[in-house]
Order: C-alpha cells, then structure tokens, then sequence
C-alpha cells in the first residue's frame, strides 16, 4: 500500500470518530503517536533493506556497530546494552555474530573478571563507512522536506517524548 503521508484516519478507518473525537487533545496524541510509529517502521525497514544489500549486515549488527563506534574505546556488554535500550541476551546474540565476522574484538575487562570490554575493529569502521554511505544521502533525500528549524523543532519533541517515556518506564507508570 503506498503511503501519502497523510494521516487523515477519515481515508479508511471510517470508525475512527467513535473512539475518538474530532479535534481533540486524544485525538492529537493519537495521530501522532501512531504516525511516529509508522515513519519508524517505514525508515528502518527501508533503510534496513538499502543497508542488508550494500553490506550484508542486519539492523541489530550496523546499529550495534554504529554505538561501538561512537564510543570512546572499549565498552562492557552491559553498558552496551543499557545504552542501546536492548536486552542483555539480544546485545550477546548479535555480539557473537559481530565478533565471528571479525568486525568486533572482546577482550578480557582487567577491572571486572566476569565482563568483556567490546571494541569495532578496523573491519567493522570500514563497514560504518559503507553503512553512512548509505544512510547519510538517504536520510539527506527523505528530510530535505524539513526546514533547519523544523528539524530542531523535531529532535527536539523527541528528546521530551524519549524522556517522558523513560521516566514512565522507571517510575512504574505503566498500564495497570
């Protein structure tokens, strides 16, 4: 289905009004939760297919590469994980596949027996390389829509959002 990037509900959710009303604050939070949700799935899918073709690589692994690389030196696996909002056994599953590609090193933590201090490797930059040739001019054609300002504007909302989230998430204000 080719999306138009229109979030009028009224084009196909003809009971959408029934739940919520016409112009107001839930019906706002909705369109743009909901909207958030599908851009997402739409850029990562997209980017995810132009990225597995290029290099060969999952979204887990550039993404977890692209956090290695962005780091200043080694890292624990536990840091790793907290950082990329990922579970310990997922960030150890897509660890091992990194590091059987050679394009991760794990090393012994000298200041904690039972951690490993994971590092990217020269292979794995050169991968970033390729995954930035990717995604910058994509992400640079996708959003040459938005103004500078509108820009801001939406790291900024996002910031609010990632942190109203987590605060929910640590406080326990969950659905109950």
């Amino acid at each position: 289905m080719k999306f138009d990037g229109d979030l009028d509900m009224d084009k196909w959710a003809t009971r959408f009004h029934d739940h919520y009303t016409s112009g107001s604050r839930l019906e706002k939070e909705f369109l743009l939760t909901r909207g958030l949700v599908i851009a997402a799935r739409r850029w990562t899918s997209y980017v995810d297919t132009l990225i597995k073709q290029r290099t060969g690589i999952s979204r887990a692994q550039w993404q977890t590469l692209s956090a290695l690389m962005h780091c200043d030196g080694p890292v624990t696996v536990g840091d790793l994980s907290r950082n990329m909002h990922v579970k310990w056994p997922t960030a150890i599953r897509v660890l091992k596949e990194l590091e059987a590609l050679e394009l991760i090193s794990s090393e012994p933590d000298p200041n904690d027996a039972r951690a490993r201090l994971i590092a990217i490797t020269k292979e794995g930059e050169h991968i970033m390389e390729e995954v930035r040739e990717v995604l910058d001019p994509t992400r640079a054609r996708i959003l040459s829509a938005l103004s500078d300002e509108e820009l801001v504007a939406g790291t900024r909302m996002l910031g609010v959002l990632m942190r109203e989230i987590g605060e929910a998430m640590e406080g326990g204000n969950g659905v109950e």
